[in-house]
Order: structure tokens, then C-alpha cells, then sequence
């Protein structure tokens, strides 16, 4: 009963004959025979069970047969197989028989129709009734004509769930020629493998194969499946991968112990295109995508394929690929760059990288030559490509998108090396510079013949890219940016002996030492090669600058051991200068109109030269700078030095104006002269002028000549002169010979004298030059006046027009013993003086007129007359008129009639 409850009989009996031999022994009493309609009985101790059972049945207690044609059949090997079979077709005789022992199944034939094609199998099964003894199955299936699709269906439970995922899910499709499965063994649980002997075969035609969840299906293939006992085999004579002819193609999965990885193993050979093993190097789950993204090519590729894939989850696949390739075209995507004509033999192995030999290509229309060195471990690869080459500077700049132009040229040799990995892919080119010409000032440029060992290195991957430069021991540039966000970089520039370092702060900073470097040069180089905005990205980027410069030469100055700093501030630029000649600071705003500030502690110009000759009608020094091109300027000079005697402090504005720049609050010392005033400089270089309203002033003007080398000429308390004039040329051209307009200049309380000893070596100031005048009114009136002319004050009016100048008021001397007006024209441009001198001098009775009776006797005795008749009651005077005439510097001066004065 235990029996018939275990199998669970359903369906119906016809005809049933029952045949009773009481005469008969042992199985023979009883026989039995009937119609099946629909039968069906679950598995039951190793037997199978089965499903809409049609036929008929025959036999007695120990044997009996049953011939079965049916549709729908179901039969399932339990517990061999997880699944039923199911065919829509089946016709089988099967026998059995029962003894003391055991209880025999056997199929001599089945032959079925499924979804999978036509099917025929027999078995054998042998269940012992005795629980010590193991039970047995010798099952064999063939197929012809089958579908791939099904195959699946004869996967037997033994199989490990790795193995067992991998033959459900690998052939996709294809047609089955014809298939075989034997199962021998024990039907025992917990039975050794070694108990069994399982064998499934299919051959196959065009068949898809799907090897790997990630990977390229294999199509089109033609082979043969081995499942035995030792593992998977996959033979392939042929097949397809994209439209790669693969061939001899061997599919290998090892038997592995209990607790061990099953690995997917596959050699092959192939030939097929460029196109394809870049997409298999980007798409297949080998981690190579990220390093050849966006990678292409074209032209032949042929070779052999090893694969090595874990089956379980996690583990990186091993992969070894030797192809080689001639006449292909291969273009990089990051740096962008193209090869064509490549040939060589290459290796791909997933636990290094890739390697090459023999590699030639053409570059930028140019040939080159490389090797490829792989060098990574498992789950880091690591290919090293070093090549070498040669490419124009133009393009180069075309290659790097350099659109203006550049202060290089000629042919570029190089050495690269590009190592690709998973991190940042470095590029590293090396270079001689032999043959390229470059067009910078010294010392940076070079002739094409001159040797230059100079570095560029950047990286091509990462969150953040990398960029060096090495320009022999001159230059070190090192930046460092997100990719595709310059603007958020941060770098320097090291200019001198000495690395590069990349700061920690956003923007450029550029530091080091030069030898010398001269300003000029490097502004016509900016005009040449700079475009409407030069540096324009660069100079938002740039933040700080700190030099240390040997000889900067600027507008015409040489500075020595100078150190210049640059700092950003919030809309301006602070600049900062300190050597021995000049120490300060300059503030440049980012407005153009904003005036730029300039402040400094000191100035120190150049002494004169006490040898140099003077030059009469030396050229304008400013005749080529264009006054409309100066911007606006603060300027402030708290010492200003020449050599070493101080000017004084200097301060003034300036502003462009439409004809030129316009000079406002002067205040500039000179030396004991204070100058202040506006004034201008209008016109075209070599065409313009410039004029001036204002006031010099000074105290003892004395020291004011000594202090520029003129000899003290003149005393005085106070001295000022208010001018308002103009001439041709730049204010530094301002001279006597081209002026025009007023000078008005007074002095108080002082003396003219006549320098002797040793000051008489020094030059005399023509204006202030007493020596002449001194001489003969000495000779005239010797004990009045003595070695000087004493004053109260001198006041005199000047108009010049073109270095000609007439005085529109005499200019009075009023002294405590003499009185001078001076009246007439001096004309600097021809140097003539033509003037009228008149001396007044007080009569007294101590007044020796020996000089005027010897030059004017009437006058003299009339005047000693006068004195006898009034004495000391009243003191008159008398005046006498010279002619002052000839050169302006040393003129003679002769008498030239008595003059008295109006009371």
C-alpha cells in the first residue's frame, strides 16, 4: 500500500483482463492485461514518473510490458533531471521485472517529439528492495534536428549551480544536428561523483553563443558541446564575433571541487577588423573602457584569443589577446591624435596591459616608431607606449588648438611616452628642440641649430588633469585644473633654475630669478604674437608674481638686483618694486579708466655726467612716445635722487585726453626749487607740445644754484617765478631757445656777486649771470658797491614767443644802495642781447664820482655841485644809463648817458 500511495496513480483502465492459474507457481498464477487512458504516477525510490500514459500494458507478479503511443507525454527522471520532459509525441515499449532482489525498469525504445526536435532514448533502471545495495540508471537520449534553444532541458542536477547557470544561458540559439546524453550510475543521494558517469554532446550549426554576460555573443557557430564528467567542452570550427571570422575556437570549463570558482576558459583565433577589438576593449567587462573610450579604427586584425572567466561574481577575467595589423588607421580620443599606416604585433593581457614590437605608423604626415611595454598587475593594468617622431611647430599648435601665433618654427623632435592605466594615463614627450627656431627675447630664444633638452608631461584621465613644462634650466611651469575647467586651475611658473611646485590656492603664480630681463623686446614681442587681448585668459588666471631680477631694463632705466612683485587684490593689481635704485609700489585697476597708482619710497636717477659735453640743440628724448597712448596715472615719489643729491619729493596727476594726456596738481621738488602747476602734452610723436601754468619757488637760491651745479651767482630769502607758457616737443624738451609765453619771477632780499676762487670753475646760469654787469659797475662805482650787489627785491615781467624775449615791465632791482632796471629784448635762438641798463645810486657827500666826471665831467661837477650846496639835507639821486649788447652770456656793456629819474 505504501507503494500505491507513493505513486499516486491518475487516468483510466479499459479492457482490463485478469487471468487466475491456480495450476500455475509463483509469478505465473496471475496475469493481467488492459487499455491505458491517460495515466500517470509520480516518481517513486529511483523509478520515473510520467504523464498522460496512453497504450497498452501486459504481464504478471514478476514481468510485464508496456507499448505506449501517446501525445502529450511527460516524463520525468527524478531525481536526475529538475524538470519533466515534456513531447508532444511519444511512442516506447518498456518491460520490467520484479524478483526477491531488485525491480527492473527497461526502455528498449522511446521515441518522442518535442519544441527540441525528435528525440530517441532508452534506459535501464535498477531499484534493489534491499536499502544496502545502490540503485542504478543507464539512460541514453539522442537527438537529430534539434533547436539550441532547448538544449537546457537535458541538464542534469548533478552539475554545479555555476556550471549549470553557464549551459542554460550560453547557446542563445542555432540549429542542432544531432545530440547525445548518457547518464550511467548510481541513483543513491549522497552518492560520489565518481558513482556516475554523465555525457551530454550536441553538435551545432549557426549557432549563437552567449560565453559571458558583458562580451560579444559568438554567432554563426558551427561545433560541437562536450558535458562529461571531467568539465564543459565547446569545440568551434567557425563562428563570428561582431564581424570577426573566429575559427578553431575551444570553449573549456573544468570539473573543480566542491567549494572551488568554475573558470570559463576559451582559446580561439580570429580575423577580422581594427573596428571590432577597439569595441571589445571598450565594452567588455575586462576594465579596460574607461582608458580606450572613444577610440577608433580601421584596417586588418588578426590573431589569437585566450579568456580565462571566473564564473562567480567578482572575480576580474584573465585575458591574453596577440593580434598584429598592417596598413590600419587608429585615432585616440583624449589626446586626439591620429595614426595611419600602422603595422605591428601587439598583446593585450588583462593582468598587465598592452605590449607591441615593431610599431610603425605615420603622425601628423610624418613617420614614426614605437614600442609598447606592458607593466601592470592583476586589476591595474598599465601600458607604456614610447615613440619617436618628429612634427612641424604648426602642427603641433593645430593639433593643441592654438589659434594665434605662436614665437616658434620649424621641425619638432620628439620622444613620447603615454602610459595608460586607470588613474590619470600620463603623457610625457621629451624633446632636444634641435631644429626649431624660437623668437623670444634672451635668454629664452634660440636658433634652429642650438640644443634645448626641454619636457612637456600632462595626464589624460582623472578628476583632476595635470600639465608640466620644462624648458632646459630657464622655465618650469606645473598646473593643475578639473578636466575641461582651466579657469579653476592652479599652477606656477617658475622662470630660472629651480622646479615648479602646484600650490594648494586657485589661480597662476609665477616666481624665480633671472639674470636680466629687458621690458622692451618683450612688449614688441606681445604685439607680434598677441591677439586683441593678450594673455587675456591668463591674466584672469594669474594671482601673484614674485622675481628676483639682476638687471631689469625698463623705459630707458637699468635696474640692478631688483626684486618685482605682483599680488591680485579685489579689482586691481598691486605691484611692488624694490632694488637700489627704486623702491615702491603701483597699484594697476582692473577699469581702464581708473587711474593707476604709483607710490614710492624712492627714486634714484643717474648722476650727470660731469664730463659729458653740453649738447645746445640736443633731439627731444620723448620724440617717440605718443602722449595719447599714456593711460591715467597717480604718481607720488616721496625722494626722488639724482645720483646722490635729492631732488625732492615729486607728485602728479595724469589724464588722457582725446589730443593727448593732461597734467594736473604738480608739485615736484627740484633741488631746492619747488614746482607746481598743470600743464599738458598734446599731439602725434615727433609732432607735439606741451605747455605749463604754474609757479617755481625756493628759499635761498644760493644753494639752489650750487645744488645744480651753477655757480652761486645770487643770494636770496625767498625767490618765486610764475610761468605760463608752451613748446613744441614733450615736457622733457622744455627749453629756454623754444618757449613761449610769460615768465614772471620775483626775489627777495638777497645779493649779486661774483664768484671767485674755486666756484669760478663752475657753469654760470645765463639769466642770473652778474659777472659782466658786476664788472662794470665796479669800474664805475667801485667803493659803493664792492664784490656784490646788494637787494631788496628783484621783480621782472617776461614775454617770449620762439625763445625771443622782451620785458614787458623793466625788471627792477631796488637795493639798499642802488636801484637796476634792465629793459629790452633777449633772443635766445640767435643769442643776442639788446638791452637798456639803468643804475640809480644815492648821492652823499661820502660818494666818490671820479668814475663819473672821468666818464661824464659835466654831469659829475653838476652832481658835486649840488652835494656842496645841500649837503646832507637831502639825499638825491642820480642815475646812469648803459647798453647792454652781444652775446646773452657775456654781453658788453658800455655807458651810455647821465640819466635822472622824476621825483
Amino acid at each position: 500500500m505504501a507503494v500505491v500511495d507513493g505513486l499516486k496513480v491518475t487516468g483510466g483502465l479499459r479492457n482490463v483482463l485478469l487471468d487466475y492459474r491456480p495450476q500455475a507457481t509463483g509469478d505465473k498464477r496471475l496475469g493481467f492485461a488492459a487499455n491505458l487512458d491517460k495515466v500517470g504516477f509520480n516518481a517513486y525510490r529511483g523509478a520515473p514518473a510520467a504523464g498522460n500514459v496512453s497504450g497498452a500494458i501486459s504481464g504478471d507478479l514478476g514481468q510485464g510490458e508496456l507499448r505506449l503511443a501517446t501525445d502529450d507525454f511527460m516524463l520525468h527522471l527524478d531525481p536526475i533531471f529538475a524538470k519533466p520532459w515534456r513531447y508532444q509525441k511519444a511512442n516506447a515499449r518498456l518491460t520490467w521485472k520484479l524478483d526477491d532482489q531488485a525491480f527492473t525498469l527497461i526502455a528498449p525504445y522511446i521515441k518522442v517529439l518535442g519544441d527540441e526536435g525528435k528525440i530517441a532514448a532508452d534506459f535501464l533502471i535498477r531499484i534493489h528492495l534491499s536499502h544496502d545495495q545502490e540503485d542504478y540508471m543507464d539512460l541514453r537520449v539522442g537527438m537529430v534536428d534539434g533547436d539550441g534553444r532547448y538544449t537546457s532541458k537535458y541538464l542534469p542536477t548533478a552539475l554545479s549551480p555555476e556550471l549549470d547557470h553557464w549551459l542554460r544561458t550560453a547557446v542563445v540559439s542555432g540549429a542542432v544536428k544531432q545530440g547525445f546524453f548518457q547518464y550511467q550510475g548510481s541513483l543513491n543521494k549522497g552518492s560520489p561523483d565518481t558513482a556516475r558517469v554523465i555525457s551530454l554532446f550536441f553538435d551545432v550549426s549557426n549557432a549563437t553563443l552567449a560565453f559571458q554576460p558583458g562580451w560579444p555573443s559568438l554567432t554563426g557557430v558551427d561545433g560541437k558541446v562536450y558535458v562529461e564528467n571531467s568539465g564543459v567542452r565547446v569545440k568551434a570550427s567557425k563562428g563570428q564575433l561582431f564581424d570577426t571570422k573566429v575559427s578553431n575556437v575551444l570553449v573549456n570549463i573544468p570539473h573543480v571541487p566542491s567549494g572551488q570558482d568554475s573558470h570559463l576558459l576559451v582559446d580561439g583565433n580570429f580575423s577580422g577588423s581594427l573596428v571590432d577589438g577597439l569595441k571589445i576593449l571598450q565594452q567588455a567587462p575586462i576594465g579596460t573602457g574607461s582608458t580606450f573610450a572613444g577610440w577608433q579604427g580601421e584596417g586588418p586584425l588578426e590573431g589569437k584569443l585566450k579568456l580565462d572567466i571566473p564564473l562567480a561574481k567578482g572575480v576580474e577575467p584573465k585575458v591574453v589577446v596577440d593580434f598584429s595589423t598592417d596598413n590600419a588607421r587608429l585615432k585616440l580620443a583624449d589626446p586626439v591624435l591620429e595614426l595611419t599606416r600602422l603595422k605591428g604585433d601587439f598583446r593585450f593581457d588583462s593582468n598587465s596591459g598592452l605590449s607591441g614590437k615593431g610599431i610603425r605608423a605615420q603622425a601628423f604626415d610624418r613617420p614614426v616608431t614605437a614600442e609598447i611595454a606592458a607593466e601592470g598587475k592583476p586589476g591595474a593594468n598599465v601600458t607604456r607606449i614610447t615613440a619617436n617622431g618628429q612634427i612641424t611647430v604648426k602642427k603641433l599648435t593645430d593639433w593643441l588648438s592654438v589659434t594665434q601665433p605662436v614665437p616658434a618654427s620649424g621641425d619638432l623632435p620628439y620622444q613620447l611616452q603615454l602610459t595608460l592605466d586607470s588613474k590619470d594615463s600620463p603623457l610625457l614627450i621629451n624633446s632636444t628642440l634641435k631644429g626649431v627656431a624660437i623668437d623670444l627675447p634672451a635668454p629664452f630664444g634660440k636658433t634652429a641649430d642650438q640644443e634645448r633638452p626641454s619636457e612637456f608631461r600632462m595626464t589624460l584621465q582623472g578628476p583632476e588633469r595635470r600639465l608640466g613644462v620644462a624648458y632646459d634650466n630657464l622655465a618650469n611651469f606645473a598646473f593643475a585644473a578639473p578636466g575641461g575647467k582651466f579657469a579653476d586651475g592652479r599652477g606656477e611658473l617658475y622662470l630660472g633654475r629651480g622646479g615648479a611646485v602646484v600650490p594648494d590656492a586657485k589661480g597662476l603664480r609665477i616666481r624665480g630669478e633671472l639674470s636680466e630681463l629687458d621690458i622692451a623686446p618683450w612688449q614688441a614681442l606681445a604685439g607680434r604674437y598677441s591677439s586683441n587681448d593678450p594673455g587675456g585668459s591668463a591674466k584672469q588666471l594669474l594671482n601673484s608674481v614674485d622675481l628676483q631680477i639682476g638687471k631689469l631694463t625698463a623705459m630707458g632705466t637699468t635696474l640692478n638686483d631688483v626684486r618685482v612683485q605682483l599680488q591680485r587684490s579685489a579689482a586691481a593689481w598691486a605691484l611692488s618694486l624694490d632694488s637700489a635704485l627704486a623702491k615702491g609700489t603701483a597699484t594697476l585697476p582692473d577699469a581702464k579708466a581708473a587711474p593707476i597708482g604709483i607710490n614710492m619710497a624712492y627714486v634714484r636717477l643717474p648722476a650727470p655726467d660731469p664730463n659729458a659735453a653740453v649738447v645746445e640743440n640736443a633731439p627731444d628724448p620723448l620724440a617717440d612716445v605718443d602722449p595719447r597712448k599714456i593711460p591715467a596715472l597717480d604718481i607720488k615719489i616721496s625722494q626722488l635722487f639724482q645720483g646722490d643729491q635729492l631732488l625732492g619729493a615729486w607728485a602728479l596727476k595724469i589724464r588722457p585726453t582725446p589730443t593727448g594726456m593732461r597734467m594736473s596738481d604738480l608739485s615736484l621738488g627740484l633741488k631746492g626749487i619747488l614746482l607746481e602747476g598743470d600743464g599738458a602734452w598734446e599731439g602725434a610723436p615727433g609732432a607735439s607740445s606741451s605747455w605749463f601754468k604754474g609757479r617755481l619757488a625756493g628759499k635761498n637760491l644760493e644753494d639752489v644754484l650750487k645744488a645744480w651745479n651753477f655757480a652761486p651767482t645770487v643770494t636770496s630769502e625767498s625767490f618765486e617765478m610764475n610761468v605760463d607758457g608752451r613748446w613744441p616737443g614733450s615736457p622733457a624738451w622744455v627749453g629756454l631757445k623754444r618757449y613761449s609765453g610769460s615768465l614772471d619771477a620775483t626775489l627777495n632780499r638777497g645779493q649779486f656777486v661774483e664768484v671767485e676762487g674755486g666756484a669760478q670753475a663752475l657753469r654760470v646760469f645765463g639769466l642770473l649771470n652778474f659777472n659782466s654787469i658786476g664788472r662794470r659797475l665796479r669800474l664805475d662805482f667801485s667803493d659803493l658797491l664792492g664784490k656784490g650787489l646788494s637787494y631788496d627785491r628783484v621783480k621782472g615781467l617776461l614775454v617770449a614767443s620762439d625763445g625771443v624775449y622782451v620785458t614787458r615791465n623793466p625788471i627792477t632791482l631796488t637795493g639798499p644802495s642802488s636801484n637796476l632796471e634792465l629793459n629790452g629784448t633777449l633772443d635766445m635762438v640767435r643769442d643776442r642781447v639788446d638791452a637798456k641798463l639803468l643804475v640809480t645810486l644815492p648821492v652823499t657827500n661820502n660818494l666818490p664820482i671820479a668814475a663819473l666826471i672821468v666818464g661824464a665831467p659835466a654831469i659829475g661837477g653838476a652832481l658835486f655841485l649840488v652835494d656842496k650846496l645841500l649837503g646832507d639835507r637831502v639825499a638825491r639821486f642820480a642815475s646812469v644809463q648803459y647798453k647792454v649788447e652781444g652775446p646773452w652770456k657775456e654781453p658788453k656793456i658800455t655807458f651810455d648817458k647821465p640819466f635822472e629819474k622824476p621825483q
